[in-house]
């Protein structure tokens, strides 16, 4: 589950607007959530779950659960995108290579994805 902050305005029609706007923006960080962790582990330090979910909350200004993250990391790691390294007492992630195989493959076909989100938005 995510949280995040909600745009008061003083006209309905704005709040309204607003409220379908923030819950756009959620579904689209939620629905790529994996490739912003993997994206964020290529270009840092190995970090830890507490770390992804700061990160996101200071990044995209939404609150993921613990469970969330943790359920997504785990995930990750089952598909061997990202490796667990027990850092004494916490357990961080790194990025694999396969992990920055598929980075490299999305970012590749980043025109094709932008044309689709374009065509569904038009």
């Amino acid at each position: 589950m995510l949280y995040s902050r909600t745009f008061n305005n003083f006209d309905s029609g704005e709040r309204f607007e607003s409220e379908m706007s923030n819950k756009l923006y959620q579904r689209i960080i939620q629905d790529f959530m994996d490739i912003i962790i993997l994206k964020h582990l290529k270009n840092n330090h190995p970090m830890s779950g507490y770390d992804v979910v700061k990160y996101l909350h200071q990044k995209f200004h939404l609150l993921p659960s613990a469970g969330t993250v943790y359920s997504l990391l785990y995930a990750l790691e089952r598909k061997n995108l990202i490796q667990a390294i027990n850092n004494q007492r916490t357990r961080a992630y790194k990025l694999t290579q396969k992990g920055e195989e598929l980075l490299e493959e999305i970012s590749d076909k980043k025109d094709t994805l932008t044309m689709i989100l374009s065509s569904i938005l038009s």
